[in-house]
């Protein structure tokens, strides 16, 4: 992965797989060592034979190249890891055209009205001018910076994919059968219309599976319809609510209207973690947690007080939980759930397929239940990519739940 940095740089110097022979003192580590050895050999030769004292000289002269030497290689591979890149897009949206300027990168004379280049390999974080204004792009990946009228706006990699998003609508539209598109030219169709045609498939290879991960999932998130229900039935721990079965196994279903917004909006109004958001984390080994790409949202952790049976947030809880062990035949206790998540996200956030449960055994999480307080107008969709897929396009007040498969194999979402 060109995101990822090569094992070899990785590595401190005296780690890195020995060079050949070297027929120079200076050229490898080994080398330097087996000289200083020989050195030691004809200083103490030297102090008996005065007229070997310019070949003494020589060897500390050696030996201190060698030395020097290591301590280039060393800071050459720190250096080397340490670089990062990134892809940017610059867009002008200003009346008149602009001059951009990226240290060490070579742009256009002038970007003109409406258009906008594409330039990889961008060491970053770097400075770009355009006319009197200035602006840092940081961060590797994939970057987008707006000339507006009075400023430079940097945007992350959730900017550049919506406009590959966009850019793959225009394409679907024109080839809705896909029968003129195979997959390499949707792709090139994509590239060709991107911020304005731009973007040259060369400038930007590995864009699309980057950002959309191939064609199919595209179009499973986005233009393809949500998935019919098997069968429907009304709720006996929510009357009023039915439940429509999107799968029987593992068992995916979903309620339409499971909690109004009045409620939604009590649980936030009565629940001051809502209001402390911050980047959410995914789980390593150990109980250990980190910030990863594949996981883009603003989350934080509500705790139910079950033994205040009125609090918004209890009401709510204690509803689906019913719901649950309806669904899955048993009775769920209430003190045993996992506090509840709540996850905030924003305009191009998304979790990358994953799966975070372990079936069912003792200790582990072997289903998930989503509900939906807000949705957005254009996407955000929850999609199963292992044939069979499944696609679920919620609105607001709607319910998601899911089982994970048993044992070993597990279904990502």
């Amino acid at each position: 992965s060109p995101r990822c940095p090569s094992p070899l740089r990785a590595l401190p110097a005296r780690q890195q797989p020995s060079s050949p022979p070297a027929t120079h003192s200076h050229e490898s580590a080994p080398a330097c060592a087996r000289a200083k050895r020989l050195r030691a050999r004809e200083t103490a030769r030297a102090r008996k034979l005065t007229a070997k004292g310019r070949h003494l000289a020589q060897g500390g002269s050696s030996a201190l190249m060698c030395a020097l030497r290591a301590l280039v290689l060393r800071a050459a591979a720190v250096g080397a890891a340490a670089t990062r890149t990134s892809t940017v897009a610059i867009k002008n949206e200003r009346a008149s055209d602009v001059y951009c300027h990226l240290p060490t990168t070579l742009l256009p004379p002038t970007i003109h009205v409406g258009e906008a280049i594409v330039v990889a390999g961008v060491e970053v974080p770097a400075t770009i001018r355009c006319g009197e204004d200035e602006a840092v792009v940081d961060g590797g990946g994939y970057a987008v910076v707006t000339v507006a009228d009075d400023a430079l706006r940097v945007d992350d990699a959730n900017a550049f994919q919506l406009e590959l998003n966009r850019a793959a609508h225009v394409c679907e539209a024109a080839d809705p059968e896909g029968a003129s598109f195979g997959p390499t030219a949707f792709v090139d169709c994509v590239y060709g219309e991107a911020f304005g045609g731009g973007v040259r498939r060369d400038d930007a290879p590995n864009a699309w599976p980057d950002l959309w991960r191939d064609t199919d999932y595209w179009r499973l998130c986005e233009p393809s319809a949500p998935s019919p229900a098997l069968r429907s039935f009304e709720a006996a721990a929510a009357p009023g609510v039915f439940v429509d079965v999107l799968r029987e196994t593992p068992f995916v279903a979903l309620a339409r209207g499971f909690v109004s917004g009045d409620e939604c909006d009590d649980v936030a109004r009565t629940t001051p973690a809502v209001r402390n958001l911050a980047r959410a984390r995914v789980g390593g080994g150990a109980g250990s947690t980190s910030f990863s790409d594949a996981r883009e949202t603003l989350s934080t952790n509500l705790f139910v007080d079950w033994d205040d049976a009125e609090r918004p947030l209890t009401l709510v809880a204690a509803r689906t939980v019913e719901l649950a062990s309806e669904l899955i035949g048993e009775t769920i206790p209430y003190e045993a759930q996992e506090p509840v998540n709540f996850l905030h996200y924003r305009s191009g956030y998304e979790y990358k397929p994953h799966s975070d449960g372990g079936g069912r055994k003792v200790g582990a999480r072997f289903a998930t239940t989503l509900v939906y307080c807000d949705a957005a107008d254009a996407g955000g969709a929850t999609v199963f990519p292992v044939p069979p897929t499944l696609k679920f396009s919620p609105k607001r007040g709607d319910l998601l739940f899911f089982e994970y498969k048993n044992g070993r194999g597990r279904v990502p979402r």
